[in-house]
C-alpha cells in the first residue's frame, strides 16, 4: 500500500504519477517542484527544457546556502539540476498520458508536487557512500472555477 501526500484526490478531474526512489537530490527537487507547482502543464514542460538546457536557472529559496548567484528578476542563488529536470520530466508526460486516458483535455494544471525522503541504500565497494533517493508524486488536473 503506498501512502500518497495528496489527500484530497478527485479520481474525476485528476490525474497522478507516482516515482518511488528515484536516484535525485531531494533538496533540489524540492526547489524544482516548488517553481512547478500551480502552472499549466505545457508552460511547465517549456521550463524544464529550458533548465535542461542551461538557459533558464531554478531559484533556490530554501537549500541556497554558499550557492552562486544566477541571472534573472528575483533570483538570489540558484541552479541548473539536469537530472532533476529529465526524471521530474518523465514523471509529468506519464501524469499527462494518466489525463488524456481519463478523457480529461488538454487545458491541464500541476495541482500537486510534493517529495519525500525515498529508502537509503548504501554503495557497495570499496569507498562505501550512502545512495540518495526520492518519492515524487505530481498530480495534474482541471482548474476548478
Amino acid at each position: 500500500m503506498v501512502k500518497y501526500a495528496f489527500e484530497n484526490f478527485n479520481k474525476e478531474t485528476m490525474a497522478r504519477a507516482f516515482g518511488r526512489n528515484l536516484p535525485i537530490s531531494l533538496k533540489k527537487t524540492t526547489e524544482t517542484l516548488r517553481e512547478i507547482r500551480g502552472k499549466k502543464v505545457s508552460s511547465v514542460i517549456h521550463f524544464l527544457n529550458s533548465v535542461m538546457n542551461q538557459e533558464v536557472p531554478v531559484p533556490y529559496r530554501r537549500f541556497g546556502t554558499e550557492v552562486a548567484h544566477r541571472r534573472g528578476k528575483g533570483i538570489a542563488s540558484g541552479g541548473f539540476p539536469v537530472s532533476v529536470s529529465k526524471t521530474l520530466l518523465k514523471l509529468l508526460n506519464e501524469a499527462k498520458k494518466n489525463a488524456s486516458e481519463q478523457e480529461l483535455g488538454e487545458d491541464l494544471y500541476v495541482i500537486s508536487a510534493s517529495a519525500r525522503k525515498g529508502t537509503t541504500r548504501q554503495h557497495t565497494g570499496r569507498n562505501q557512500g550512502m545512495m540518495k533517493s526520492t518519492n515524487v508524486e505530481i498530480i495534474v488536473g482541471v482548474k476548478e472555477k
